[in-house]
């Protein structure tokens, strides 16, 4: 690893709010809101060690859904965060991010991809952002 690889990754890298894996949906949901810029919420362990995704649009579509709120709210968040995202070390290059993230199905194309440093949450990166990178 370079060098300038660790500044081009690092130069996009944005903040994302975490919640804990035991917290409810209507809790992260208020996490939600009190960070309208973000995309996404990161799910972690008490370690700060990523273990899912939510995409703050689609957990918004379900959380005003019909299926009944006062049932959605005391649901744990882990049943609805993707437990399978993308997760590198801030020591990867963009270019394999971007890579990984475009051979991902079309509806979650566009997910953040979580960073990580020594294995802990670092932030996220947008594929919009990763695109620049793009040979």
């Amino acid at each position: 690893m370079t060098t300038a690889q660790l500044n081009e990754l690092a130069g996009i890298i944005r903040s994302a709010p975490a919640v804990f894996a035991t917290r409810t949906c209507r809790e992260t949901l208020r996490v939600m809101f009190q960070h309208p810029e973000s995309k996404c919420i990161v799910v972690c362990d008490a370690t700060n060690e990523p273990l899912g995704l939510l995409m703050s649009e689609r957990f918004f579509l379900r959380a005003t859904g019909r299926n009944g709120i006062d049932l959605f709210y005391r649901e744990p968040v882990m049943k609805l965060m993707n437990t399978k995202p993308l997760i590198f070390d801030i020591s990867a290059s963009p270019e394999s991010i971007l890579a990984e993230a475009q051979k991902r199905p079309e509806p979650l194309k566009n997910d953040c991809v979580i960073i990580t440093r020594n294995g802990k949450f670092a932030g996220v990166a947008y594929t919009s952002d990763l695109l620049r990178f793009q040979h």
